[in-house]
């Protein structure tokens, strides 16, 4: 008799450790495959669009962040817009880069997902941008690919201008 008792007590104290276990359900944690920037190279101070599919369970909140940088140093204003959901896991939003010096950008996620906030900062996506401005300014280059460094035919002109001054008043004096 006692060792039946202790035998539907330990099967009492499995069966019930099992279904407490049972309703407990790990977290997913949020994640995204790629973010999809368009224009794929856009230029500086445009419109960019950015689309992404984020999976993971109760997704509350997607934020896109851009930063903005040259060849020396990224600007510290980084732009944090919100994104919409737009249909089942696909979050759309666009940000408006500010900076005409830019040459590339950086982008990545932030998700709240349960209230907590998920940074995927190690997810960076780069992404250059065309020297074209969009208004027909390339920001003083020449709109082919050159260094673009306005004025220097200028200078050539001015040179040889003194030039031909001093030769023309050196052969007046004899």
């Amino acid at each position: 008799m006692k060792k039946t008792l202790k035998n539907a007590l330990v099967i009492t104290l499995v069966a019930g450790l099992c279904l407490s276990f049972s309703g407990i359900v790990a977290a997913v944690d949020p994640s995204y495959e790629e973010i999809i920037v368009s224009p794929a190279e856009p230029p500086r101070l445009s419109e960019v669009s950015f689309s992404v599919d984020v999976t993971g369970e109760n997704i509350e909140e997607v934020r896109v962040i851009v930063e903005e940088c040259t060849a020396q140093i990224c600007y510290p204003d980084l732009r944090n817009e919100s994104m919409t959901n737009t249909q089942g896991n696909t979050w759309e939003g666009t940000v408006t880069l500010i900076h005409d010096d830019a040459i590339y950008c950086t982008t990545w996620l932030v998700i709240k997902s349960d209230g907590t906030w998920y940074n995927f900062k190690d997810l960076r996506k780069e992404f250059n941008l065309s020297i074209d401005t969009g208004n027909g300014d390339t920001n003083g280059g020449d709109g082919n690919g050159g260094d673009g460094a306005p004025g220097f035919e200028l200078i050539l002109l001015v040179i040889s201008l003194v030039l031909a001054l001093f030769i023309y008043k050196k052969k007046r004096r004899r």
